[in-house]
């Protein structure tokens, strides 16, 4: 029954109240965020309801994310430690609250999708013994997690005072700030003169600047381009074998090809045309044929939508969502339409994101100077600055001032964000403002790095494509090689520097001159994204054989002496499930609002589900990318997965109608590799099928096991 009351009038509570609860009338110790120590970035924000004060934070996750709380602890003693915070779907499971007591720091971790289950917005977190002095009580958001963090205050009771709190908070509604207290006074009649406006008032913002049409700068000097076999000699010169390699079989080559440019393995009525095909020339034929499929740009648009979305954290009002930017930038892919002038408009877009998709970049970061500063070198360049926006890199030598001064760039920028739509999310400009190192008085004037200066007073869209025309020039050696260094390490298992998103002194650097050779092909081309997949797919260093993982001949451990295998992404794991076992995408139904849960996350689709399960940050080293628990999970338990390996007459499955069709078992089980596979398989792997079959008895039940072990296998889940 109290929880019922307290419920009802927390409901009632948010939807009527303007401000916060009055941190000044609450018993024992309190502190509001307002006084807290916050480190990293956190957001204001009155959203959600009740709050403590005149507002609450929130942060996702990411490195070195904490606020502070240290509270003055007149008589030592053992307190009851409470945190307030806002409920919320789109909440963390697992914030990290660190309690700083006499016996040791001890962490709690709060489900804060849920409820505080204490006074009003606090949930207890338990009773610790402090000394006389500082209680300090740490909030963390560090690490990757899913869902924000909320840090609105702290409270310390004795164990009295938090019995007389939970016994009066059902019967007694907190007091608000007064001075921004709802006003409930009446309404007085409109003046009909409308008043002058006072000297020093806020003028009228003019009109929002639009960016200059792209124009691409030629190149200093002549460039070379390269063809297939030139790539090949420069291979054979810093790795050797290249020549006398032994080219893949035509089934692995097109499986290979297709994962590469399509993001899923071919169908088996494709991989039957191809083999049928006894051109010499059917393999570069095969190139030009999926580099002009739609596939292909779909698939790059979801490559490079998790590159930028694994970095951008959720913000608190709003889901966000990435369909409308791949279909653009999948579009941008088709068209063919040059890298250069790809990038120029993400960096200076403005307007809403829904009408102008290029805007997604710098909106979905929500005019974050500081992220955007380091997201738009690691993304756009390869290079790495984050770790220099709180003090100089320990590393390399890179001062503090070369992160604030690209950041300079972003600090007018200006974003409005709508509740529950990201496609309203809306990029413009702030009229003024200048950017200043932390604990600084001095503005920082926008410089990339040493190179581009841009004065002070600039506009916002003057600054961002100052920035963009010098991360795009011809002589910026690191555009290019970012982009080759990410295909190449796509298509051979390995990039020229890893991880792909660190080309710079800390990444783990091979065949220098390759890379150049490459990246300069790329500008040579007019920054042509489809002819460096087509120079590389149609090398021999492309055509070969995987290397052998228990290899210890030195020649074959050598960088890139032969192809790597890798893991595939989610969204590619789901188009092979669609190929090869045909799983449909289901979305279920909305789920309605309620007072509970005003903003419901949006349903998950199946590819939702696979990609969620399957999907890993494309820039981080592939040693880190392992199976999960989660993955074992979905194949097992999703309904519209264990469907498709239903062998039941008339339940309309792949398996059912090979089952039905095909009596002959050597020809089921290749028809059946064909599929899932996109190979057929050699006499021990038949001779194996049919030996289990006769085991089983049933030959329904058999086909379901053999199904079964194919999908879950890791040459399924690979990219070979």
């Amino acid at each position: 029954m109290a929880a019922a009351v307290i419920a009802a009038m927390l409901s009632g509570l948010a939807s009527a109240q303007e401000s916060g609860i009055d941190p000044a009338t609450l018993s024992g110790l309190v502190q509001d965020d307002a006084q807290a120590t916050v480190q990293g970035t956190w957001t204001k924000s009155v959203h959600t309801k009740p709050f403590l004060g005149e507002s609450y934070l929130y942060a996702a996750g990411g490195e070195k994310q904490t606020a502070t709380f240290s509270l003055d602890v007149k008589e030592a003693g053992v307190y009851q430690v409470l945190l307030s915070y806002t409920p919320g779907p789109n909440r963390t499971e697992k914030a990290a609250v660190l309690v700083h007591a006499a016996d040791g720091v001890k962490t709690v971790v709060v489900n804060q999708m849920k409820k505080p289950e204490g006074p009003y917005c606090f949930q207890p977190l338990g009773e610790f013994k402090f000394e006389a002095g500082k209680a300090v009580v740490v909030v963390s958001a560090e690490g990757n997690m899913k869902g924000v963090v909320i840090a609105d205050g702290v409270q310390l009771l004795t164990g009295e005072q938090f019995k007389i709190a939970q016994a009066e908070a059902p019967k007694k509604p907190p007091k608000l700030l007064p001075a921004l207290a709802k006003n409930t006074s009446p309404l007085k009649k409109p003046n009909p003169t409308p008043a002058k406006p006072k000297e020093g008032a806020k003028k009228e913002e003019p009109p929002q600047q639009q960016p200059v049409k792209f124009v691409r700068k030629s190149p200093a000097k002549p460039l070379a381009k390269l063809t297939p076999a030139q790539l090949d000699e420069l291979m054979e010169q810093h790795v050797g074998g290249i020549q006398n390699s032994q080219p893949i079989s035509e089934e692995a080559f097109l499986r290979r090809l297709s994962l590469d440019l399509l993001g899923r393995q071919p169908k088996r009525e494709e991989m039957g045309l191809f083999l049928a095909d006894e051109r010499t020339d059917k393999r570069a034929e095969a190139v030009e044929k999926l580099l002009a499929s739609p596939e292909f740009g779909v698939n790059w648009a979801n490559y490079w939508s998790d590159v930028i979305s694994y970095r951008t954290p959720q913000p608190e009002l709003t889901f966000l969502s990435y369909t409308t930017f791949k279909r653009w930038l999948a579009g941008r892919f088709n068209q063919n339409a040059a890298w250069d002038e790809t990038t120029y408009t993400m960096l200076t877009a403005v307007g809403k994101v829904g009408d102008n998709p290029a805007a997604t970049f710098v909106g979905f970061h929500q005019g974050d100077k500081s992220r955007l500063a380091a997201e738009t070198t690691r993304v756009f360049l390869s290079t790495q600055i984050a770790c220099a926006e709180c003090h100089d890199h320990k590393f390399i030598d890179m001062p503090q001032e070369t992160f604030h001064h690209v950041a300079a760039f972003f600090v007018r920028v200006n974003t409005k964000l709508p509740w529950n739509d990201s496609d309203s999310i809306i990029v413009s400009s702030k009229a003024d403002g200048e950017h200043k190192m932390p604990g600084g008085k001095s503005e920082m004037q926008p410089i990339a790095f040493s190179e581009r200066k841009v004065d002070l007073g600039k506009s916002d869209v003057d600054r961002r494509t100052e920035l963009a025309d010098w991360i795009i020039a011809p002589e910026n050696p690191w555009f290019a090689r970012a982009m080759t260094n990410r295909i190449w390490a796509r298509m051979m298992g390995r990039g020229f520097s890893e991880p792909v998103d660190e080309i710079g002194e800390l990444g783990d650097r091979v065949l220098p001159e390759v890379h150049s050779a490459v990246a300069e092909h790329f500008v040579a081309g007019g920054y042509d994204i489809k002819e460096v997949f087509r120079i590389v797919a149609n090398s021999k260093a492309y055509q070969r054989t995987l290397r052998d993982p228990d290899a210890t001949n030195k020649e074959e451990t050598k960088p890139f002496a032969v192809i790597a295998a890798g893991r595939l992404r989610g969204d590619e794991v789901f188009d092979s499930l669609a190929t090869g076992i045909e799983l449909p995408n289901v979305t279920p139904l909305p789920t309605p609002a309620t007072d509970a849960v005003r903003f419901p996350p949006p349903p998950k689709s199946t590819r939702d589900l696979v990609s969620d399960a399957f999907g890993f940050d494309p820039s981080s080293d592939a040693s880190n990318v392992s199976r999960t628990m989660q993955q074992a999970m979905l194949l097992m338990n999703n309904e519209q997965i264990q469907k498709q390996f239903d062998a039941s007459p008339g339940s309309g499955t792949m398996l059912a109608r090979l089952v039905e069709s095909e009596a002959d078992d050597a020809k089921a089980v290749t028809r059946l590799y064909e599929n899932v596979l996109a190979r057929r398989p050699n006499a021990e792997e038949i001779d194996l099928a049919k030996k289990h079959i006769a085991k089983v008895g049933e030959r329904k039940a058999a086909y379901e096991d053999l199904l079964w072990s194919l999908v879950n296998g890791a040459e399924f889940l690979s990219r070979r």
